[in-house]
């Protein structure tokens, strides 16, 4: 029964751990397993991380990754959080080797490598290289149906986003160019009919401007993406872009790098970071699933968010300090356990 490990914390290894959750049990796993032999955790429990070669830490990796995917339900989703090491002066690109092997071997997409922007990483100077400060957070999802509300990610006010005044020459610019086209005339009494219903629209209030693109004068889209446009391109002569003023939700989150007083863990990823995944990831009352707990950021930012969370940890102190941050934030948080 899931319920016995809802709001819990289990000390042990990842992979016996998560065999004891039941089959489509979970919404969300978002987790940041121990980086290959990149900080000094508990020595005295081994574990991930103090693998002999990369290739035997990815492996690892994708032992445990095979368990996730097997507790996530049809509509949950899957985020790894990994830092790369240096090794004889070369970035080995480890968090992504993991990611490809992940999509090579199981039956997974990749939807977004969500970006941590550290705005405020350590402050080393190397001679010949650059400071490191971005890490990625790799979304995987089984399948088309996975959950997913955009518009809680990063949410921001849309006030300020449309014209506050609109130009009495909105338009003339491809009022021009459509005359200055190789289009035939039937062609271009369709494009200026249309663009006299696109700069109504603005008008109107139900979009906040557009884009235009006549063939022969502009170039053509291309990819898969395009796909439509390009069909209008080629079977009308020009394509007209509607721009609706949305905020563009981007593949980038800025946040400081965390730190508790305290603490004894020596990398905690931001609780902001982690709220904006759990709040575009899952439903309200869902249960996120941390196979690496390390410091409990997951299970606050689940708790913050009105979730439930399942906790595992390889390392007693750790498991215990997560716990007793638990305990802290549900004695200042009285409404919210």
């Amino acid at each position: 029964m899931i319920e016995q490990f809802i709001n819990k914390i289990y000390c042990g290894d990842a992979v016996s751990e998560i065999m004891q959750l039941p089959a489509n049990s979970v919404d969300l796993v978002v987790t940041s397993p121990p980086y290959y032999k990149q900080r000094t955790y508990n020595q005295s429990t081994g574990g991930l991380g103090h693998e002999p070669t990369q290739e035997k830490y990815v492996s690892a990796l994708l032992d445990a990754f095979e368990e996730v995917l097997r507790v996530v339900k049809p509509t949950g989703n899957v985020v790894y959080n990994l830092g790369d090491k240096y090794q004889n002066g070369s970035l080995q690109l480890l968090p992504y080797r993991f990611a490809i092997s992940a999509c090579e071997k199981f039956p997974v997409r990749l939807v977004n490598t969500i970006m941590w922007v550290k705005r405020n990483p350590t402050p080393r100077q190397f001679a010949r290289r650059l400071v490191p400060s971005t890490e990625p957070f790799f979304h995987f999802a089984l399948g088309p149906d996975y959950y997913y509300d955009r518009d809680s990610f990063l949410p921001i006010s849309n006030k300020g986003t449309r014209r506050s005044r609109i130009s009495p020459k909105l338009g003339t610019k491809y009022r021009q160019l459509i005359e200055d086209s190789n289009l035939d005339e039937t062609s271009k009494k369709k494009a200026h009919a249309a663009l006299n219903d696109v700069i109504q629209e603005v008008h109107d209030g139900k979009i906040c401007s557009f884009r235009m693109k006549i063939r022969g004068i502009h170039a053509e889209a291309f990819g898969g993406q395009a796909g439509g446009r390009k069909t209008q391109m080629t079977k009308n002569g020009f394509t007209i872009i509607r721009i609706h003023g949305n905020v563009l939700k981007r593949d980038v989150i800025e946040s400081p790098v965390a730190s508790l007083p305290g603490n004894i863990h020596t990398a905690i990823f931001p609780l902001n970071v982690i709220r904006e995944l759990i709040r575009l990831l899952s439903p309200p009352d869902s249960l996120v699933l941390d196979p690496y707990m390390g410091s409990g950021t997951t299970a606050i930012a689940a708790l913050t968010e009105n979730r439930k969370y399942f906790g595992i940890d390889i390392d007693p102190i750790y498991c215990s300090s997560a716990k007793s941050r638990i305990s802290a934030w549900e004695m200042d948080s009285p409404g919210k356990k």
